[in-house]
């Protein structure tokens, strides 16, 4: 028999199809065709009321089941963006100044978020390696773990960044901790260095420092090879053939009729120089350069720094200090590529002929900071230029011990005659008169009366004994701390100090007799003579006795008169000293980072000191993360030891620009 083809079976599926569908038809016009009362009911279905006692009950409510959201499902939906700005914020919180607690502290909570939800582990770990900050002394527990006498949290964090490429390409800035003594230098150089060359994208090396005696160093070179550095500091120190020379002209020196005669260190061999130079070819994207010569030092030719500089594309930030004139002069002031902020601190080789030709290129008109630091500028005439050029000069600082003066054959005709329109910030410390204001000041003081600097807004002049500058600013209620009694300070202006002892610039063989931080050699005091700068403890002291005086020269009168007519009572009100409409804040407080004792100006010894990690300085206490514990009664031991940490100082990052 044929087997029936599969399209009769379609064809009697499709009939039964019809057919229910013809007789649903037929009861539904067999309902619309029965009696009259019957229509009437469907009719009214709606309009009568749905009571149970009609046979009408309510639908019971449909059930939404909601899928529960897992852990830190929510806050991982958000950008990424705003999740990074969250754990920034969290990175403030742990590292603001007057916060109790530390970077181990700020790592903990990282390290919490990236475990609360697979959603946030990417923008946890992009906060917590972007900037690692390896604070204080290792773990006593960890070093004897792992049999290291130094550097474990180095060691550990090497193995992680070589075994995971993903997490090395975030590491951006690495802060090594301080070497401690007992620990040799060249190994802890070595792991730093390897740390360095894990990372592909690093860009700064903070909170350890070592000089360069132009001999080979790994350190050095693991920087050299990293294209993305945009910040470098050279503490630079004598060869050893300017070591041996300068130690065999020490006596001469000494036994010299002229006590400042100082003889200019010898000149480098021309390998080293290279060598230096070639150590900044791959820095494409450096923004910040600082050189600081040590007694002895020099880097030679004096074409060396121009060389270097036109290596440099991308370079916005450059500080000098100490370099000799055979390093520094003025042609190479005149060579240098326009810049953001320029700081010029003890150059002999420039002079104020210099400056001037210098703020007068077109190039130099980018600048929007400029600190000089006892440059001895001897001519008002060319602080005058200075201002006029800078068209977008923010912020200048002066610092010297003689005032610049006028030519013989110059006059002022007219004020201001100081005068910038976008300068908003102004140092000015002039420290060779205690007693009473010089020429100077007076001239400067009359130019900002006479509407020379309408941006002006923060003035600071730690050396004002007659208040020239406290009277043209805003009236302050009060200007003297609660430290500054207790300090015991009696001179006005005393020598800059020297940087107090820490690990992070530690002692090397290579170089005798130096100082607890490595920065000077034997005979500094003669071939380098200590520069004055004035103290801001004792500006704000002798600002608020000004401020006191002031309050016995009442600015208004009250007269209380009686019903007859007679004067009852007579009293004075509102003394005060400064200028009520004025917009300029007289400045009494140092830089975030610098000390009252270098006048508040960041300088070299502040970004080359321990920034709060050493906690053997007198009157400093650490963090051991127990603040952030629960100390009442119930407190128990499993939740005290939770949070605690090996102590460590709570370090603070300085720059100098």
């Amino acid at each position: 028999m044929r087997p029936v083809p599969n399209r009769s079976r379609r064809t009697s599926i499709s009939g039964s199809s019809i057919a229910s569908s013809v007789r649903t038809n037929d009861t539904f016009d067999a309902i619309l065709s029965s009696p009259a009362s019957s229509r009437t009911s469907l009719e009214s279905w709606n309009s009568t009321p749905r009571r149970i006692e009609y046979g009408w009950q309510r639908p019971a409510p449909i059930k939404q089941y909601r899928k529960r959201r897992e852990t830190g499902e929510i806050l991982a939906a958000l950008p990424e963006e705003v999740l990074g700005l969250i754990l920034d914020e969290l990175k403030k919180l742990h590292l603001k100044p007057g916060s109790t607690s530390c970077a181990t502290c700020m790592m903990r909570d990282l390290c919490s978020v990236a475990m609360a939800g697979r959603g946030l582990l990417k923008a946890a770990q992009v906060a917590l390696y972007e900037d690692i900050q390896l604070v204080g002394a290792d773990s006593q527990m960890q070093r004897k773990r792992y049999k290291l006498n130094f550097g474990s949290r180095l060691v550990l964090l090497r193995r992680t960044l070589r075994s995971n490429p993903k997490l090395a390409a975030m590491v951006r800035s690495l802060k090594a901790p301080a070497v401690t003594q007992g620990v040799p230098l060249d190994l802890y150089q070595n792991l730093v260095a390897s740390v360095i060359m894990a990372c592909p994208n690093f860009e700064r090396l903070v909170g350890f420092h070592q000089n360069h005696d132009y001999s080979f160093n790994r350190l050095f070179h693991a920087l050299s090879t990293r294209r993305n550095l945009v910040e470098m500091h050279w503490t630079i120190e004598p060869s050893q053939f300017q070591r041996k020379r300068r130690l065999s002209n020490a006596a001469a020196l000494l036994n010299s009729e002229n006590p400042k005669f100082q003889e200019a260190p010898g000149d480098l061999p021309h390998q080293l120089s290279e060598d230096f130079l070639d150590l900044h070819t791959d820095w494409e994207h450096l923004k910040t350069l600082s050189i600081h010569c040590l007694p002895g030092a020099t880097l030679t030719p004096v074409s060396l720094i121009p060389d270097i500089l036109s290596r440099l594309p991308a370079i916005e930030n450059l500080h000098l200090s100490h370099l000799p004139f055979t390093a520094f002069n003025d042609a190479n002031l005149l060579s240098l590529p326009p810049l953001q902020t320029l700081t010029l601190s003890h150059l002999p080789g420039v002079s104020s002929e210099g400056l001037s030709s210098f703020v007068r290129r077109p190039s130099s008109r980018s600048l929007k900071k400029l600190t000089l630091q006892h440059m001895d500028v001897d001519s008002l005439p060319t602080l005058s230029q200075v201002l006029s050029n800078l068209t977008v000069l923010e912020t200048l600082s002066l610092v010297q011990s003689a005032p610049p003066i006028m030519p013989p054959n110059e006059m002022i005709w007219l004020f201001p005659y100081l005068a910038s329109p976008s300068l908003r910030k102004l140092h000015w410390d002039i420290t060779c008169n205690q007693t009473s204001a010089n020429g100077a000041d007076s001239i400067l003081a009359r130019s900002i009366e006479a509407n020379g600097f309408p941006s002006l807004r923060i003035l600071r002049a730690p050396n004002d004994p007659e208040g020239v500058f406290q009277s043209l600013c805003k009236p302050m209620e009060k200007i003297e701390t609660s430290s500054d009694k207790f300090r015991g300070l009696i001179s006005k202006c005393t020598a800059r100090p020297s940087p107090p002892a820490t690990p992070t610039t530690p002692n090397t063989p290579k170089t005798p007799s130096k100082s607890p931080l490595g920065l000077t050699f034997p005979m500094e005091d003669q071939l380098f003579p200590s520069k004055m700068s004035s103290n801001l403890s004792q500006a704000r002291t002798a600002a608020q006795s000004r401020l006191e005086a002031a309050w016995q020269t009442p600015r208004f009168f009250v007269n209380v008169i009686d019903d007859d007519g007679s004067v009852a009572e007579n009293y004075g009100i509102a003394g005060f000293i400064g200028q009520a409409e004025s917009k300029i804040q007289y400045c009494v407080t140092p830089d975030e980072g610098a000390t009252d004792e270098n006048g508040g100006l960041v300088d070299i010894s502040d970004v080359l000191g321990d920034q709060g990690e050493n906690l053997k300085v007198e009157g400093r206490e650490g963090c051991n993360g127990r603040w952030n514990s629960y100390n009442g009664a119930i407190a128990d031991k499993k939740e005290r030891e939770r949070w605690y940490h090996t102590e460590r100082g709570r370090w603070r990052l300085v720059t100098l620009s």
